[in-house]
């Protein structure tokens, strides 16, 4: 037991105990304290602070390391793979069926992925024919014939 005598280990026990709360209890908030203590424990074992300093090295490094990293982690740790940057830019490219005249000047009905959408075009299509999306703007689709 001389071992749990050693404020350097104590404080690397902390550190690893809140490491393993923050695989329980999810947030990525736990995990910064954890950093903290550990961050301490090597201070306490290099510099031999008193106990008052290393509360203060233990506060301030987990608070410090909680303001400018849990963003950061937030974003890389929860951020999906997006195909698209735009949401809109996925119809683009997409291949549907005209199944209603668009003219030029007026818009026409297009079916894409069992779904009705209002479309224009700058020519002249025809119902039945495959067009070719170009865009989405709100809840028209611009197309083109395919």
């Amino acid at each position: 037991m001389e071992i749990l005598s050693n404020a350097a280990v104590i404080w690397f026990i902390v550190g690893t105990v809140l490491l393993i709360l923050e695989f329980i209890i999810p947030g990525v908030f736990i995990l910064f304290f954890g950093v903290g203590a550990w961050i301490t424990a090597l201070c306490v074992y290099l510099f031999e602070p008193s106990l008052a300093m290393q509360f203060l090295i233990f506060c301030s490094t987990s608070i410090l390391s909680l303001v400018l990293l849990r963003s950061f982690l937030l974003k890389k740790l929860y951020k999906m793979p997006d195909l698209v940057d735009d949401p809109d830019e996925e119809f683009a490219g997409e291949i549907g069926e005209c199944i209603s005249n668009i003219r030029p000047d007026s818009d026409g009905k297009v079916e894409f992925k069992g779904t009705t959408w209002t479309a224009s075009a700058g020519e002249d299509i025809f119902a039945g024919a495959k067009v070719k999306i170009i865009r989405k703007i709100g809840l028209i689709l611009e197309v083109e014939p395919a």
